[in-house]
């Protein structure tokens, strides 16, 4: 349904069932559709990367299973880079929607604004790590130099665990210049029942992978407030994975500064590191379950 053609669709395959390919081989369309199916399966990061070792032109738009292109998605973004060839990357705004694909409106809203994806923030980026630390790059629905993603590739999942759409951000960003933010819709984040019941956080691997950036001194500040967001929500998971050493260190950087540590939370947070390993997972068991 792109309003910008022609396109080729490649669909790496890593599912344990049978259905995708199904669905792909109802379709007959094999002159836009080259589908791959993952014998045995590679897991997220190496799936990726045999996408972008397939693609053929380029430049590629890398889009989750669950997720959705609006039709105009790719003919804004090529737009864009008509207007300046040299870009690297470029992306819009995301819609929120549920599992039955309705968009929901003020979450979305809210999403762009937290993300800045605004107005003010449109056109091309003064500085890539700025997009990529805030989350204003997304984790998918890009639009990215092919050549690019290959250079940077994902990194599998002992790396950075769950976190690999975000560190590829942050790598991209470091290694070049020239992103474009459109202040247009272009993609649906779905909203999976799965991600709603679970909450999965990975504030840990991102706190880290923030903490050993090296930026200039003009993004020391977005850095270190960056660090803030993420310290407690880290100290909590890495209590959680029973690693009290790695979350005391956290705890006392200045990145969780007293006004934190002196809460109900921090002081609960504090009892946690310094009490017996078992007894604190124990103990994060029963609050998890209240």
């Amino acid at each position: 349904m792109q309003t910008y053609q022609p396109v080729e669709i490649i669909i790496c395959d890593d599912s344990k069932d049978d259905a995708s390919e199904k669905v792909i081989n109802s379709l007959q369309r094999p002159d836009v559709i080259r589908y791959h199916r993952n014998h045995p399966s590679l897991g997220q990061a190496k799936n990726v990367n045999r996408l972008f070792d397939l693609a053929e032109g380029d430049r590629l738009v890398l889009l989750h299973d669950d997720d959705l292109l609006l039709p105009t998605a790719i003919q804004e973004m090529d737009n864009c880079w008509q207007r300046h060839p040299n870009l690297t990357a470029c992306f819009g705004k995301q819609y929120i929607v549920s599992m039955q694909s309705e968009v929901l409106e003020e979450p979305s809203q809210q999403l762009n604004e937290k993300y800045h994806r605004t107005e003010q923030k449109s056109g091309l980026q003064q500085s890539t790590l700025f997009s990529a630390m805030t989350g204003q790059f997304p984790n998918d629905g890009y639009m990215v130099l092919t050549k690019a993603a290959r250079h940077v590739r994902y990194r599998d999942r002992h790396e950075v665990s769950d976190a690999c759409d975000f560190d590829f951000g942050l790598r991209l960003a470091s290694s070049y210049e020239h992103f474009y933010f459109v202040n247009q819709y272009t993609a649906m984040y779905r909203l999976t029942e799965t991600a709603v019941s679970s909450q999965i956080s990975h504030s840990h691997i991102t706190y880290g992978l923030i903490e050993s950036l090296t930026v200039p001194p003009e993004l020391a500040e977005i850095r270190g407030d960056r660090l803030r967001t993420y310290a407690s929500p880290a100290i909590n998971e890495w209590l959680s994975l029973g690693n009290q050493s790695a979350a005391h260190k956290i705890y006392t950087s200045p990145h969780h500064s007293w006004s934190k540590r002196l809460t109900l939370r921090g002081s609960i947070q504090f009892l946690l590191i310094i009490c017996p390993r078992n007894l604190s997972i124990q103990v994060i068991k029963r609050l998890k379950k209240r």
